[in-house]
């Protein structure tokens, strides 16, 4: 009778398993979990290293020169994180599951680059760097919010309003590397009195070269991750 009864019972309740969306949901979790204490702790790190290294002469730049030290602030980050997407499974599968309206929407802190507009009012920043560097980061940072709706939602033509940010995003940095670079006394942008290193060399503004620029890069490349792997 007892046996019988056990053997209904198995009959009865079946083992079941877990579909597979959401087995692959859950591993994504418990990943997010295990990746996502680390980079907190790295970022508040990075930050923290970006500002002691700020209060020493280490982002000086001689007139005339290359700053060699904000070029490398901003590739070694980068770098890092290709290197790890590329070796390590575990960093990988955190990108390819990040949220894409996410990445697009941490865009639109770009509107910081407004500061440059105020050094130049001031006359703290030459023309030829603030204004492009300036309108461009708000252009992006206003575009940003609105592209990740569209992503959300899925909207038509979702895909060329992230793909739009990423270029524009990139292409602004990319312009405001070169007037930067150009615009430090005795280069091939000194048109004016001022130069845009004795600015970008000071607390808080350097953060924005040493630390928020190679963060927003990073936050690009996730996207672009990002997207290849939803094809």
């Amino acid at each position: 009778m007892a046996n019988r009864m056990t053997a209904q019972s198995l009959t009865i309740h079946p083992t079941t398993k877990m579909p597979a969306g959401e087995s692959r949901a859950s591993e994504q979790g418990r990943l997010g979990r295990l990746i996502t204490g680390p980079i907190v702790i790295g970022l508040a790190v990075w930050a923290s290293l970006a500002t002691l290294l700020a209060q020493t002469e280490i982002f000086q730049i001689e007139i005339g020169g290359i700053p060699v030290a904000i070029v490398a602030a901003i590739a070694i980050p980068v770098a890092a994180f290709l290197v790890a997407v590329r070796t390590i499974p575990a960093v990988r599968a955190y990108v390819e599951a990040q949220d894409l309206a996410l990445l697009t929407a941490l865009q639109g802190w770009r509107v910081i680059g407004s500061i440059f507009l105020v050094l130049w009012a001031y006359g703290q920043l030459p023309a030829v760097f603030a204004l492009p560097a300036g309108l461009g980061d708000i252009a992006v940072g206003l575009v940003a919010p609105f592209a990740a709706i569209a992503v959300a939602l899925k909207a038509p033509g979702w895909q060329r309003a992230a793909n739009g940010v990423i270029v524009a995003g990139l292409a602004d940095f990319a312009v405001a590397f070169v007037t930067g670079i150009g615009s430090i006394g005795g280069n091939f942008l000194d048109f004016a009195a001022v130069s845009s290193d004795a600015v970008l060399n000071t607390l808080p503004v350097s953060l924005i070269p040493n630390f928020f620029v190679p963060l927003f890069i990073i936050a690009h490349v996730m996207a672009i991750i990002k997207m290849r792997s939803m094809r």
